[in-house]
């Protein structure tokens, strides 16, 4: 039987996939988490959603992915916002504690 993976290593499989699949990702921070996945992802692709709240999208636990997981996809200009502390993450992701994940082979 093979260990679990741990969250940190999940969240950098989940990274890659997503650069993989959206190559207009500029960005992916990682919010430390002990119980789920939390990435926070930044795409020139994605147009500016308006004054709603930054809303995580939700999923169960999976075999590929065997915690919970949640992912904010982000404008550049929304980043810039959060950045600059206008707006704010999700209760609990802490903007200050992100850790930025680089791509495979990312130099």
């Amino acid at each position: 039987m093979s260990e679990k993976p741990t969250i940190r290593s999940v969240a950098e499989m989940l990274a890659n996939a997503h650069r993989d699949a959206d190559p207009d990702t500029t960005d992916i921070f990682w919010s430390p988490d002990e119980e789920e996945v939390r990435l926070v992802e930044v795409s020139k692709g994605v147009g500016h959603t308006g004054d709603w709240p930054i809303t995580p999208v939700c999923f169960m636990p999976a075999k590929a992915v065997p915690y919970p997981s949640a992912v904010v996809l982000l404008s550049v200009s929304e980043w810039a916002a959060v950045r600059a502390g206008t707006k704010k993450l999700p209760t609990g992701w802490l903007s200050n504690a992100l850790e930025e994940l680089q791509a495979k082979g990312a130099g």
